[in-house]
């Protein structure tokens, strides 16, 4: 897949590409030892001649350029940069190192890209689409078997072990590093799972995510082993009722800033604090993406977006709640790729 062409050169006689998720991006190919210069004729993916043969079966439309012995990607791609007579060289300030943005900032002047990049993949094409569906079904189809998996005795690493090898099992791997919480742990958004045992009458919370084909997906649930407190029910409908009227009065078109209200100001103004994230943030080829559904980002969210929806509610050393789709964002609403269940599962 060769989508160099889809990005303008403004102002640029060139682009160089550095970072793994950006080259994967431009090229469909999974490759970090490589540096990518997208010019206004022709682009050339620099690496050596280990990925040769595959790349160019799979980027036929791309020039590979081989590095000589001992020489580095960034060093070639100089040479190359040169001998196309730029003068003017596009970078990713994100994601380049100092020792090497030295080396074109001698010859060439350089210019920070990072934000045009970041919007060109921020709206999804048909094909990423498809991937990331198939990837929350992946998502799907574990949190079911986590179901009929999880009692009492389990400790969170025992489960965080188990929704992970489902993922690998069903064809996927890991978006993100997986979040397993029981008990009073489920008031740390992010916490990292341990010894806790999972006891009866307990709460949960899991965050987890499958990558297939190169593209991430995301979900959060929270549950309950036995019967909750009078709290926790009217905690999660008030979490699940603040999620529900963001999806559906979100729309292309709204700021990021318009949307995480729609969420934010549904809360009572006295646990507005215990809210402590954003509402959502993009996600494709890596699992946070621009743009971002927070009070911080005034810019506006584009049709074919696709984003978490996420929020939570969170009352430190007692518990926490948290629940997660994602969305296609169109002119006419939201597309939800989730499709677990969101009532209070009780098991």
């Amino acid at each position: 897949m060769n989508r160099t062409k889809n990005i303008v050169l403004n102002d640029i006689d060139a682009l160089l590409i550095t970072s793994q998720s950006n080259l994967f991006y431009f090229t469909g190919y999974a490759n970090a030892d490589a540096v990518l210069i997208i010019g206004s004729c022709e682009s050339y993916y620099i690496s050596d001649d280990r990925v040769k043969e595959e790349f160019e079966e799979l980027c036929s439309d791309i020039t590979f350029v081989s590095i000589d012995m001992g020489q580095t990607y960034y060093a070639k791609a100089v040479e190359i940069l040169k001998e196309l007579r730029a003068k003017v060289v596009g970078y990713e300030e994100d994601y380049i190192l100092f020792k090497h943005y030295v080396l074109f900032d001698e010859f060439f002047d350089m210019i920070r890209y990072s934000n045009q990049i970041s919007d060109l993949r921020s709206i999804k094409d048909f094909f990423e689409i498809e991937q990331i569906v198939l990837a929350q079904k992946i998502t799907d189809e574990v949190f079911q078997n986590v179901l009929d998996y999880i009692r009492p005795g389990i400790t969170e690493l025992e489960l965080a072990s188990y929704i992970n090898s489902n993922i690998f099992a069903l064809g996927g791997s890991l978006a993100f590093d997986t979040i397993v919480a029981f008990g009073r742990n489920t008031s740390k958004p992010h916490a990292h799972p341990g010894k806790e045992i999972l006891q009866k009458n307990d709460i949960v919370t899991i965050d987890f995510g499958a990558k297939y084909n190169g593209y991430c997906s995301d979900m959060t649930r929270s549950f309950c082993i036995g019967k909750p407190t009078n709290e926790y029910l009217d905690t999660y409908n008030l979490v699940l009722g603040a999620q529900t009227n963001a999806i559906n009065k979100m729309n292309a078109g709204l700021t990021g800033k318009a949307i995480d209200a729609l969420a934010r100001n549904y809360f009572p103004s006295n646990l507005a604090s215990f809210f402590t994230h954003s509402l959502g943030h993009s996600l494709g080829i890596d699992i946070h993406e621009r743009p971002n559904l927070s009070p911080l980002f005034a810019g506006v969210i584009n049709e074919n977006v696709v984003t978490s929806i996420e929020p939570g509610l969170y009352f430190p050393g007692e518990y926490g709640i948290r629940i997660e789709d994602i969305v296609i964002v169109k002119k006419s609403g939201a597309q939800n790729l989730t499709k677990s269940s969101k009532q209070l599962i009780i098991i």
